[in-house]
């Protein structure tokens, strides 16, 4: 649609289903007139969903409503309110990222009950990974060239929720701080898989492609598919957006670049030229 229409209000997505009232390609979330103030329609949105006033300017199906009443940090039109959680954290990385790994869980120890990373290494590796991090489960297996399949036996060796990241993926302070209730919220709602935004940043600058959705906090008992750019296989009424945090992810342009070029030639189609222009873009320059 043209490009002069602002960011989705609730997800920030720049794209909208060109309808007699357009929808938000991400969240859900259909508007009268894509000519509207952000910040006023927010907050129009967060009174509906607090006070139960009546929509006027937008409507919200019942999983738009759920997406932007967890983007507010609302449930059930309260304030959501930090709790503890069994979130596992899990980590599929190379051999050669060793120290960056130990690294990473160390910072992240206080976060999550327990770690677990597959390393697409020796056992030897994996047992001295283990030496520096010995709180953190830390199993080896090639990754053979699917990332789908080593995700899986990354799900096979816990219960309950799992948060998977990359080694240059970092959850916000804000996710970390939802994981309790967010996961208590989609466990009473039946769901098994939320996707979580994702804010690149490409030699530190924030990147257009945003919110970047990725279904990375599951049920363990969810499976992935797609040897790259793999995503769970779960039914859509079982899935919901988490936006009351995101991953921060660290990118350079040389590795922006060869990403591209390693994913194309593991699938083809997966290098994704426009995905790869969008992440090299600055959010600035974004619509």
């Amino acid at each position: 649609m043209n490009q002069d229409w602002p960011r989705c209000p609730i997800c920030g997505n720049a794209n909208w289903h060109d309808r007699a009232l357009p929808e938000c390609t991400h969240c859900g979330l259909t508007v009268a007139d894509l000519a509207f103030d952000p910040a006023a329609l927010r907050a129009a949105i967060a009174d509906t969903l607090r006070t139960g006033t009546p929509e006027h300017s937008f409507a919200l199906s019942p999983h738009a409503r759920r997406n932007a009443a967890w983007a507010l940090g609302l449930v059930d039109g309260k304030p959501a309110t930090p709790q503890p959680h069994a979130v596992t954290l899990g980590m599929i990385a190379r051999a050669s990222e060793a120290d960056g790994v130990a690294a990473m869980l160390t910072g992240l120890r206080s976060g999550f009950p327990r770690a677990i990373v597959l390393l697409d290494g020796t056992p030897g590796e994996a047992a001295a990974l283990t030496g520096q991090v010995p709180w953190a489960r830390i199993v080896a297996h090639p990754l053979d060239g699917d990332f789908a399949a080593q995700r899986n036996r990354v799900q096979a060796l816990t219960t309950g929720w799992i948060l998977q990241l990359d080694t240059d993926e970092r959850p916000d302070v804000a996710l970390l701080t939802s994981l309790g209730w967010l996961t208590a919220a989609a466990d009473r709602d039946g769901l098994q898989s939320l996707g979580l935004a994702r804010r690149n940043r490409v030699d530190g600058v924030p990147s257009a492609l945003w919110p970047d959705i990725q279904y990375r906090l599951n049920r363990a008992e969810v499976h992935f598919a797609g040897i790259v750019h793999e995503r769970p296989v779960v039914a859509f009424e079982r899935t919901s957006l988490a936006l009351a945090g995101a991953i921060d992810h660290f990118l350079s342009r040389s590795r922006v670049l060869e990403r591209s070029r390693v994913y194309e030639a593991m699938s083809t189609g997966a290098g994704r030229p426009s995905d790869e222009a969008a992440l090299l873009r600055p959010f600035a320059a974004a619509t």
